[in-house]
This record gives C-alpha cells, structure tokens and sequence, in this order.
C-alpha cells in the first residue's frame, strides 16, 4: 500500500508540474501566500488523497465515496477561483454534510451533560448539531493551511495520538485500523514534500483530510463510549475548530467583511514573529513556523491520550489551550497589529 501511495503521489506531481496545471495563483491565494517568496507550490492535497482512498479502500459506502469527491471537486473549485464565494461554499458543504450524516447514521448520544443530552435525544437536533461540527472543523482546518507542514503535522498527531491510545489501551477499539494507516501514510509523505514547499493542501485538501478524520472520530467514540469521552475528541480537534470560532467573532467585532481573505490568524501572527527573530533564516521562516505549532501542540495531545475517559480532565486541557491560545494571540496582535 505504501509503495502505491508513493506512485500515486509521483505520478500526479510529476503530471500536474509538467503541465503547470493546480499551481497555486497569488492573486487569490494571498492569505494563503504566507512567506512562500513567489514560490507557486501545486495544490495537490485533494486529488491526491481522493485517489489514495479511493485505490486503496474500496470498502467505503457509495454515499460517503460521492460526497468526498463531491467536497474535493468543491475544494478544488475554490482553489481555482471558479467559486470564490465563502457563503455559497458553506451552503454546498452543509448539503453535503447533511446528505452523509442522514445517509450514514452518524449520531453522538452523550455529551456528559444531561441539558445535551436530552437535546440530542431528538434526531433533527442530533443532526444539526454533527453537521455543525464538521462544517465548523472544515473550514477551521481550511484557515490553517498557510504554513508548510501545519495542517498535515497537525493532523499526523492527531493519528498519532490514536494509535497510542490503541497501544496502551486493551479496551479500545480502533475501527478500520487499515483505514487510518493507509491515512497517515499518506500524510507522512505528503507532510515531508509539504514542508519543502513543492505541495499544499489548498481548500481541496483541507476539506478532504478534515471531513475523513471528523468521520472517523465520530464512528470512534459511538463505538467506545465507556473508554473514551466526547472531550477526547474535542481535545484532538481544539485548534481548528477555535481558530473558526475565534475568527469569526474577531471579524465581527471589528466589523470586517466576513467574505473577505483574512491575514490575523494567530499562525499568520506567530509567522511575523518567528520571521523577526534573528535565530531563523527568513527563507525558512514558513517551514519553522507551522513545524513549531506542531510541536506546541504535542504535549496537550498526549496528555489527552492518557485521560481520554476523564472528562473533567480533558475539559481543563481543552479551556487551558483556548486560554494559551488567547494569550498568545493577544501578546502578538499587540506586537504586530498595532503597528498598521
């Protein structure tokens, strides 16, 4: 499988490059463009993963093999500039969202709070509510894909941290084990070029990687319910989903088209200041930053991985990484932004 996943890689890069097609353009892409020094990388993480999973898991239903290549076309359509509109896109993706949690029984019964609880008990709600979390997962995971290695490090944690949860854990099951290796195997080799700066996910990419992992955590805590808590989960998926929440409600405060590219996110923030810092070559400086946010992000994981049945613990973890988050923000938005 993994010799496959590297000639599928080849063979699209190799295609792609000498035909100089998904090349990222920086007349649109700007607030993707975060110290690329005019280097065009292809978008290449949609196609890519759409076909790895496609070759090498043929067990998927049709409905969830339609809507991943339904969200990658959308993706790609995005990256292209073909559909510029974010709110035409959110729409198209929550149809999408709706058509496979309806079609799949996709469904969260236990929040560890009896309000939620009783909430969820009633389908249409239930349904709204994982809707919302994808659609907010997919677009968070959409605004961290502008430093090399950031999205595809990130989520190699989060494979990661599974993986080690499996290991110490006779109680866990771990669904379609196959799935996940082809998954991160496919991300190893995809993070390595990506931190080269020669590839990037794009929208594409980010939609497909977000929404197969949201899935998948979905499907693995209704099968572990007395092993895992729902704030496991939430502790994995923290800093996309809060860079959405955070965003949206900065841009409103300071009544800022929500339609608009976007250059304050906390990492576009931390890049000003790792390419400011006299111990990082400039030319570096976008590979340095999404790889440092990587390693910042493992010890919160691990520890997660260890208390992943305590609730009140993972609840301390998650609001203590809003609150570094926040921390951080606020010392370089001071540093950087008042400066414009």
């Amino acid at each position: 499988s993994f010799l496959i996943i590297i000639i599928i890689f080849s063979c699209l890069y190799f295609f792609f490059n000498h035909f100089n097609l998904l090349k990222e353009n920086i007349n649109y892409s700007v607030h993707k463009n975060i110290g690329r020094n005019n280097k065009k990388p292809i978008v290449l993480g949609g196609i890519y993963l759409l076909l790895v999973v496609l070759v090498l898991i043929p067990n998927l239903s049709i409905v969830f093999k339609s809507v991943i290549i339904l969200m990658t076309t959308l993706g790609i359509l995005s990256d292209k500039n073909i559909l510029p509109s974010p709110k035409i896109r959110l729409l198209i993706q929550i149809f999408l969202l709706f058509y496979l949690v309806f079609s799949e029984g996709l469904n969260i019964n236990d929040l560890k709070i009896e309000f939620l609880n009783s909430l969820l008990s009633m389908h249409l709600f239930n349904l709204a509510f994982i809707i919302f979390c994808l659609a907010i997962l997919i677009n968070g995971s959409n605004f961290l894909d502008g430093l090399n290695g950031l999205l595809s490090g990130y989520y190699l944690i989060v494979l990661l941290s599974l993986f080690l949860l499996d290991y110490y854990n006779d109680g866990i099951f771990l669904n379609d084990k196959i799935f996940l290796k082809i998954i991160f195997f496919s991300l190893l080799l995809f993070f390595i070029l990506n931190l080269l700066g020669y590839v990037y996910l794009g929208d594409s990419g980010s939609y497909l990687i977000s929404l197969l992992i949201g899935v998948y955590l979905i499907k693995f805590y209704s099968l572990n319910p007395n092993y895992s808590s729902p704030y496991y989960i939430a502790s994995l998926l923290w800093y996309p989903a809060f860079e959405n929440f955070y965003s949206l409600f900065r841009r409103i405060y300071i009544n800022q088209n929500l339609s608009t590219p976007d250059n304050q996110h906390l990492h576009q923030l931390f890049f000003l200041f790792v390419k400011n810092n006299r111990l990082f070559k400039e030319k570096i400086s976008n590979t340095i930053s999404g790889v440092l946010i990587v390693l910042i992000n493992i010890p919160s994981m691990v520890i997660s991985t260890f208390y992943a049945s305590q609730t009140k613990w993972l609840i301390v973890i998650i609001l203590s990484n809003i609150l570094l988050y926040c921390l951080f923000y606020y010392i370089l938005s001071k540093k950087f932004l008042s400066k414009k």
